[in-house]
Protein backbone atom coordinates (compact mmCIF):
# COMPACT_ATOMS: atom_id res chain seq x y z
CA UNK A 1 0.00 0.00 0.00
CA UNK A 2 1.53 3.29 -1.32
CA UNK A 3 2.20 6.11 1.92
CA UNK A 4 -0.25 9.00 2.00
CA UNK A 5 0.87 12.44 0.98
CA UNK A 6 2.38 14.46 4.37
CA UNK A 7 -1.18 16.08 5.01
CA UNK A 8 -3.05 12.92 4.81
CA UNK A 9 -0.80 11.60 7.14
CA UNK A 10 -0.96 14.12 9.60
CA UNK A 11 -4.67 13.91 9.75
CA UNK A 12 -4.36 10.08 10.48
CA UNK A 13 -1.67 10.03 12.99
CA UNK A 14 -4.74 13.08 14.56
CA UNK A 15 -7.49 10.08 14.08
CA UNK A 16 -4.90 7.48 15.66
CA UNK A 17 -3.97 9.69 18.96
CA UNK A 18 -7.52 10.32 19.25
CA UNK A 19 -8.74 6.99 19.23
CA UNK A 20 -6.05 5.60 21.25
CA UNK A 21 -6.77 8.10 23.86
CA UNK A 22 -10.44 8.17 23.82
CA UNK A 23 -10.14 4.62 24.58
CA UNK A 24 -7.48 4.72 27.68
CA UNK A 25 -10.35 7.09 28.97
CA UNK A 26 -13.73 5.19 28.27
CA UNK A 27 -12.50 1.64 27.78
CA UNK A 28 -14.31 1.74 24.33
CA UNK A 29 -14.12 3.32 20.87
CA UNK A 30 -15.66 6.67 19.64
CA UNK A 31 -18.18 7.51 17.43
CA UNK A 32 -17.33 8.78 13.59
CA UNK A 33 -18.83 12.30 14.99
CA UNK A 34 -16.83 12.32 17.60
CA UNK A 35 -13.39 11.80 15.77
CA UNK A 36 -14.43 14.52 13.24
CA UNK A 37 -15.23 16.86 15.80
CA UNK A 38 -11.79 15.96 17.51
CA UNK A 39 -9.81 16.49 14.15
CA UNK A 40 -11.50 19.13 12.39
CA UNK A 41 -13.39 16.99 9.40
CA UNK A 42 -16.28 18.20 8.00
CA UNK A 43 -18.50 15.48 8.31
CA UNK A 44 -18.42 11.46 9.53
CA UNK A 45 -18.16 10.23 5.43
CA UNK A 46 -14.82 11.86 5.22
CA UNK A 47 -13.39 10.47 8.27
CA UNK A 48 -14.59 6.95 7.12
CA UNK A 49 -12.31 7.91 4.09
CA UNK A 50 -9.19 8.07 6.54
CA UNK A 51 -10.45 5.16 8.63
CA UNK A 52 -10.95 2.38 6.11
CA UNK A 53 -7.49 2.20 4.70
CA UNK A 54 -6.23 2.48 8.23
CA UNK A 55 -8.18 -0.65 9.11
CA UNK A 56 -6.81 -2.42 5.86
CA UNK A 57 -2.93 -1.29 6.88
CA UNK A 58 -3.38 -2.65 10.17
CA UNK A 59 -3.30 0.60 12.25
CA UNK A 60 -6.56 0.20 13.32
CA UNK A 61 -9.00 -2.86 13.72
CA UNK A 62 -12.95 -2.88 14.98
CA UNK A 63 -15.78 -1.54 12.61
CA UNK A 64 -15.63 2.09 11.41
CA UNK A 65 -19.67 2.25 12.08
CA UNK A 66 -19.56 0.78 15.97
CA UNK A 67 -17.74 1.79 19.24
CA UNK A 68 -14.69 -0.85 18.33
CA UNK A 69 -12.75 0.97 16.52
CA UNK A 70 -9.03 0.76 18.47
CA UNK A 71 -5.54 1.42 17.83
CA UNK A 72 -3.23 -1.54 17.08
CA UNK A 73 -1.25 -1.40 20.34
CA UNK A 74 1.15 -4.63 19.73
CA UNK A 75 4.87 -3.98 20.69
CA UNK A 76 7.17 -3.99 17.08
CA UNK A 77 9.36 -6.98 17.61
CA UNK A 78 12.35 -5.02 16.23
CA UNK A 79 15.23 -7.96 15.87
CA UNK A 80 17.52 -10.34 18.86
CA UNK A 81 19.36 -9.03 21.41
CA UNK A 82 22.63 -11.34 22.37
CA UNK A 83 26.13 -11.85 22.98
CA UNK A 84 26.73 -12.22 18.93
CA UNK A 85 26.31 -9.45 16.42
CA UNK A 86 25.09 -6.02 16.85
CA UNK A 87 21.27 -5.80 15.62
CA UNK A 88 20.42 -2.55 14.20
CA UNK A 89 17.73 -0.95 16.30
CA UNK A 90 15.40 2.10 14.96
CA UNK A 91 15.87 5.54 15.99
CA UNK A 92 11.85 5.14 16.79
CA UNK A 93 8.90 3.12 15.51
CA UNK A 94 6.50 5.35 14.32
CA UNK A 95 2.99 5.36 14.53
CA UNK A 96 2.36 3.64 11.17
CA UNK A 97 4.97 2.06 11.02
CA UNK A 98 3.95 -0.91 13.46
CA UNK A 99 2.32 -3.19 11.22
CA UNK A 100 5.56 -3.33 9.10
CA UNK A 101 6.76 -5.71 12.64
CA UNK A 102 6.04 -8.74 14.37
CA UNK A 103 4.46 -7.57 17.44
CA UNK A 104 3.66 -8.90 20.06
CA UNK A 105 0.19 -7.63 22.76
CA UNK A 106 1.67 -6.62 26.24
CA UNK A 107 -0.89 -5.09 28.53
CA UNK A 108 -0.33 -0.85 28.99
CA UNK A 109 -0.63 -1.06 32.84
CA UNK A 110 2.47 -3.47 33.04
CA UNK A 111 4.46 -0.90 30.55
CA UNK A 112 3.70 2.12 32.57
CA UNK A 113 4.07 5.41 30.96
CA UNK A 114 6.40 4.30 27.87
CA UNK A 115 5.79 6.26 24.43
CA UNK A 116 6.70 4.23 22.10
CA UNK A 117 8.25 0.76 23.30
CA UNK A 118 9.82 -1.93 21.35
CA UNK A 119 10.58 -5.28 21.86
CA UNK A 120 13.85 -7.58 21.42
CA UNK A 121 13.96 -11.39 21.43
CA UNK A 122 16.92 -12.69 23.94
CA UNK A 123 19.67 -14.91 22.92
CA UNK A 124 21.86 -16.91 25.37
CA UNK A 125 21.43 -17.25 29.34
CA UNK A 126 23.38 -14.30 30.66
CA UNK A 127 20.36 -13.12 32.27
CA UNK A 128 18.65 -16.06 33.40
CA UNK A 129 18.98 -15.74 37.68
CA UNK A 130 16.64 -12.32 36.49
CA UNK A 131 14.27 -14.54 35.08
CA UNK A 132 14.89 -13.75 31.37
CA UNK A 133 15.76 -16.89 28.82
CA UNK A 134 16.87 -18.06 25.29
CA UNK A 135 14.17 -16.80 23.17
CA UNK A 136 12.03 -14.63 25.81
CA UNK A 137 11.01 -11.11 24.20
CA UNK A 138 12.03 -7.91 26.33
CA UNK A 139 10.37 -4.78 26.24
CA UNK A 140 12.51 -1.86 26.20
CA UNK A 141 11.62 1.87 26.71
CA UNK A 142 14.27 3.80 23.87
CA UNK A 143 16.04 5.98 26.38
CA UNK A 144 20.13 6.68 27.23
CA UNK A 145 19.08 7.85 31.02
CA UNK A 146 18.78 5.41 33.28
CA UNK A 147 20.21 4.81 36.92
CA UNK A 148 23.12 2.47 38.25
CA UNK A 149 22.09 -0.94 38.20
CA UNK A 150 19.22 -0.66 35.80
CA UNK A 151 18.44 -3.43 33.61
CA UNK A 152 19.70 -2.24 30.12
CA UNK A 153 20.39 -2.53 26.10
CA UNK A 154 23.48 -1.96 25.41
CA UNK A 155 26.11 -1.21 22.33
CA UNK A 156 29.36 -2.14 23.21
CA UNK A 157 31.84 -1.51 20.77
CA UNK A 158 34.37 -4.15 19.38
CA UNK A 159 37.76 -4.63 21.43
CA UNK A 160 40.50 -7.49 21.50
CA UNK A 161 38.26 -9.43 23.41
CA UNK A 162 34.94 -9.54 21.32
CA UNK A 163 32.75 -7.87 18.26
CA UNK A 164 30.92 -5.73 18.00
CA UNK A 165 28.00 -6.34 20.09
CA UNK A 166 24.16 -5.13 21.62
CA UNK A 167 23.69 -6.89 24.96
CA UNK A 168 21.14 -6.97 27.61
CA UNK A 169 22.91 -6.39 31.16
CA UNK A 170 22.67 -4.73 34.72
CA UNK A 171 24.71 -0.99 33.98
CA UNK A 172 27.31 -0.08 36.80
CA UNK A 173 29.46 2.95 35.68
CA UNK A 174 32.63 3.51 37.39
CA UNK A 175 34.06 6.71 36.19
CA UNK A 176 36.25 6.04 32.85
CA UNK A 177 34.80 2.25 32.66
CA UNK A 178 31.53 0.63 32.99
CA UNK A 179 30.58 -2.78 34.03
CA UNK A 180 27.84 -4.33 32.37
CA UNK A 181 27.02 -6.85 34.43
CA UNK A 182 25.56 -10.59 33.90
CA UNK A 183 22.81 -12.45 36.16
CA UNK A 184 24.16 -15.58 35.62
CA UNK A 185 27.28 -16.79 37.73
CA UNK A 186 28.75 -18.88 35.02
CA UNK A 187 29.36 -15.87 33.30
CA UNK A 188 31.60 -13.07 33.99
CA UNK A 189 31.42 -9.00 33.94
CA UNK A 190 32.12 -7.38 31.05
CA UNK A 191 34.38 -4.25 32.01
CA UNK A 192 34.39 -1.34 29.23
CA UNK A 193 35.34 1.72 28.42
CA UNK A 194 32.55 4.19 28.92
CA UNK A 195 33.55 5.75 25.70
CA UNK A 196 33.22 2.27 23.99
CA UNK A 197 29.72 1.83 25.62
CA UNK A 198 25.89 3.11 24.49
CA UNK A 199 23.51 2.76 26.53
CA UNK A 200 19.89 2.14 23.73
CA UNK A 201 17.37 1.56 26.26
CA UNK A 202 15.92 0.31 29.31
CA UNK A 203 14.35 -3.06 30.32
CA UNK A 204 10.57 -1.88 31.62
CA UNK A 205 9.11 -6.02 30.86
CA UNK A 206 9.98 -9.49 29.74
CA UNK A 207 7.59 -11.78 27.81
CA UNK A 208 7.78 -15.51 27.34
CA UNK A 209 6.19 -17.56 24.59
CA UNK A 210 5.01 -20.92 24.96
Amino acid sequence: MPKPRAKTREVRRRIWEFIRDYRRENLYGPNLREIAEAVGISSASNVNYHVKPMIEQGLLTGNSNARSLNVNSGIPIVGTVSAGDAVTLPEAVEWDQVSEFDTIEFPEWLVGDVRDPFALEVTGDSMIDAGILADDIVIIEKTSRVKRGDMVIAHVAASDDHIDMHTVKRYYPNGPTVTLQPENRDHEPMIEDAQDVRIEGKVVGVVRRY
